[in-house]
């Protein structure tokens, strides 16, 4: 029966809609018209079946139930956009909301999912923050209930760090705290989370973590136990290892995502994500590098030596396994591919099954039924 559950597997695939200045040669042939559906076959790879039109869905945060999900639509005039997912695996828009923000880039849900957390980047000085909506029973996203504005940069590095940049939301292991990444201001934003007040997030400046100028700190993830978190900075291009006590994160270890080449083309963090069976940290460095990292998390919480893969393309933006946790996908935006590997959870290796689908300028990919 799991393989029956996994041949019905749909993936949806966000994107940019707009062809980003990347090399001539990689230029897609036409723009991505939004968020793509497809089915998920028995070898893994991916069959396109339809799109939902829409600008620049970049990043999908799926509910926990996987009825709902809710695309950040990167654009100037920022945008949320809530969809519902059937059984069959139809898709439907059910609403969407200003994000009061440029540029949205990323999302989390809160672990009870009666909010969405909305990290607006804004390319522009004056547009970035924490934007929150309350979700209704129906998957709805209601108006705007909090906004922080995260107006200030460190300016270490120039045309990077001018003003705030919000990259991503992440929830501690207890839900206590949200964590909000500022890579134009070298930190990560702590705020306390009270489930039952109308306006649901305290700042708590005691809890903030501030970096190096010139990190960048972009996406983080908790260990399974909650004991430890890990961060990627994109400048640095490095994984920031924390331990957790109380709430409060002290840094015990940095890591470098390249080792080899120190210049700043090849230090260029991105996502992280845990495996599933947690025993794994994955991390993507781009620039002129391309490359997934995958390192075992060790008794004590800090990351074993990685091992590195070629992403099989330019610019691995996002990557996510499947339900089953054999697929790990990758989607290189500037390459227009989604690369496909065979994950091995005992030994953490991955070994490359070319591509997975073709699709203009993806970005992320989540998995649903």
């Amino acid at each position: 029966m799991a393989n029956a559950a996994e041949h019905h597997q749909i993936a949806l695939v966000g994107t940019w809609t707009s062809i980003p200045d990347a090399p001539l040669e990689q230029k897609p042939d036409h723009p991505s018209e939004g968020l793509y559906r497809l089915k998920v076959n028995a070898d893994g790879t991916l069959t396109p079946l339809d799109v939902v039109k829409m600008k620049s869905p970049s990043w999908i945060v799926k509910s926990q139930d996987g009825r709902f999900a809710y695309t950040t639509n990167e654009e100037n005039a920022g945008a949320v956009t809530a969809l519902s997912i059937d059984k069959s695996g139809q898709v439907k828009v059910l609403n969407a909301v200003d994000s009061h923000g440029q540029q949205p880039t990323h999302a989390t849900i809160s672990p009870d999912g009666k909010f969405l957390f909305v990290a607006n980047y804004s390319v522009a000085k004056g547009g970035a923050g924490v934007s929150v909506f309350p979700i209704h029973h129906d998957g709805k996203l209601g108006e705007q209930v909090q906004h922080f504005a995260f107006d200030h940069g460190t300016g270490a590095v120039k045309g990077r760090q001018d003003g705030g940049h919000a990259h991503s939301t992440t929830f501690t292991h207890d839900g206590k705290y949200l964590f909000a990444a500022d890579l134009g201001g070298d930190k990560l934003h702590a705020y306390r989370y009270h489930a039952n007040k109308a306006e649901p997030l305290e700042a708590d400046t005691a809890h903030d973590v501030t970096f190096t100028e010139g990190s960048g700190p972009r996406h983080m993830v908790f260990s399974p136990d909650g004991k430890h978190a890990y961060v990627t900075t994109e400048m640095a291009g490095e994984i920031a290892v924390f331990t957790v006590k109380d709430d409060h994160l002290d840094r015990s270890n940095t890591v470098k995502l390249n080792s080899e080449n120190n210049s700043a083309e090849y230090r260029s963090g991105g996502g992280i994500i845990l495996s599933p069976n947690g025993k794994y940290v994955i991390a993507a460095n781009r620039g002129s590098d391309n490359k997934l990292l995958v390192f075992k998390i060790e008794a004590d919480g800090q990351l074993g030596k990685p091992v590195s893969y070629k992403a099989n393309g330019i610019e691995p933006r996002a990557f996510s396994f499947d339900g089953s946790g054999k697929y790990l996908y990758v989607t290189n935006v500037f390459t227009n591919n989604i690369s496909l590997f065979h994950f091995d959870e005992k030994s953490g290796e991955l070994k490359a099954a070319g591509d997975a689908a073709k699709i203009s300028t993806p970005t992320d990919i989540k998995f649903f039924n």
